[in-house]
């Protein structure tokens, strides 16, 4: 999904609307890494975001629970009574120890059990799965510890969310070299969508892609797959905040980054050009990379623009609402079409 640096924003079992959101509003999951440039930017908008996920917890293969919880995060979250939803991952996204996890029932119990301890102590709503790297062989034993987690939380008072490798068909060579075999095809849409409260479908990192991480047209095949799968109010969409960027020369992807470093070559006027691509609904940058023989590079972006391109898909297809990794890489002036959204809705369900 992501590597160990980024924020979430999510939704719940049992329909929840936060103190800000209307029934007609996308729900916002934000995704929290533990930066300072993160902790502010969750500070500063915290009103526009429904469930904090903090990146915090993982798991070995013996189901022992790792990770202590960001007091700021959470006083920030439970001061504007937002939801807290945590990230569960597997330890290093390691195939090998989720697959003897998988395998492990007294692991499975014993992981479940630290999960609803801790969820009472810190008064979490509930968890997300971002278990990753799961072999396709995998597929139908974390189908069923899903289900397993499912009817466990909720005899809990908890809700369980799980994040999803993106799929946009049923044929294993349509992805890139190794994806379907190590990482997509190991989650079964209908399977872990029937278990779920919901799912956070991670659009974002096309394995096939040549420039952005997310282009519409991609994205939107993801998302008529997802929804052919799995029910529209059970669905929060990823969306990215992040940026790939290429070697223009060789197209090879040489760094991810975040709109804040973009933004300063912007406003700096050190750029050589930029556009908008009406064609991948994204916009694009190209600079020279620092020092003395710095190579031509690309970056592929997430800017306001494109930000309510994804969010105008979202609400058409009447989707829960979207999944954002993550917080504190974002452009600023997508605030404003968070704001704009949230207040549009608020007007519409008034009437």
């Amino acid at each position: 999904m992501k590597s160990f640096v980024f924020i979430t924003i999510f939704i719940l079992i049992f329909p929840c609307v936060s103190r800000a959101q209307t029934s007609a509003s996308p729900q916002a999951l934000l995704y929290v890494q533990n930066s300072t440039r993160a902790i502010n930017s969750l500070r500063e908008h915290i009103s526009s975001v429904d469930i904090v996920a903090p990146q915090t917890y993982v798991t070995n293969s013996k189901g022992k629970l790792m990770g202590k919880p960001n007091k700021e995060i959470l006083s920030i979250a439970q001061t504007a009574g937002a939801h807290i939803m945590p990230l569960v991952s597997n330890q290093g996204f390691n195939q090998k120890k989720i697959d003897e996890f998988l395998k492990d029932t007294n692991a499975q119990n014993a992981l479940l059990a630290s999960l609803v301890t801790e969820a009472q102590t810190q008064k979490y709503i509930g968890y997300q799965y971002d278990f990753e790297h799961i072999a396709v062989s995998d597929r139908d034993v974390y189908s069923a510890f899903i289900a397993k987690s499912a009817t466990y939380f909720h005899g809990n008072n908890l809700q369980l969310s799980v994040a999803i490798a993106p799929i946009h068909s049923e044929n294993p060579n349509d992805f890139g070299p190794g994806s379907w075999q190590n990482w997509t095809g190991a989650f079964d849409y209908p399977a872990i969508g029937a278990s779920a409260d919901f799912v956070s479908v991670m659009a974002y990192d096309d394995s096939n892609s040549v420039g952005p991480t997310a282009s519409l047209p991609w994205v939107t095949q993801v998302a008529n797959y997802t929804l052919a799968h799995i029910p529209a109010n059970k669905v929060s969409f990823g969306i990215p905040f992040y940026a790939w960027v290429r070697n223009t020369a060789t197209g090879k992807r040489v760094e991810i980054t975040g709109y804040p470093v973009l933004g300063s070559i912007i406003d700096n006027g050190t750029y050589i050009d930029k556009g908008w691509s009406d064609t991948l609904g994204v916009p694009w940058i190209t600079f020279k990379a620092k020092g003395k023989h710095g190579k031509v590079l690309t970056a592929w972006y997430e800017d306001a623009q494109s930000f309510q391109k994804k969010i105008n898909l979202i609400k058409t297809n009447n989707m829960r609402g979207y999944s954002a990794w993550a917080i504190g890489q974002e452009d600023p002036k997508i605030w404003n079409v968070i704001a704009q959204t949230r207040s549009s809705d608020a007007q519409v369900a008034v009437k």
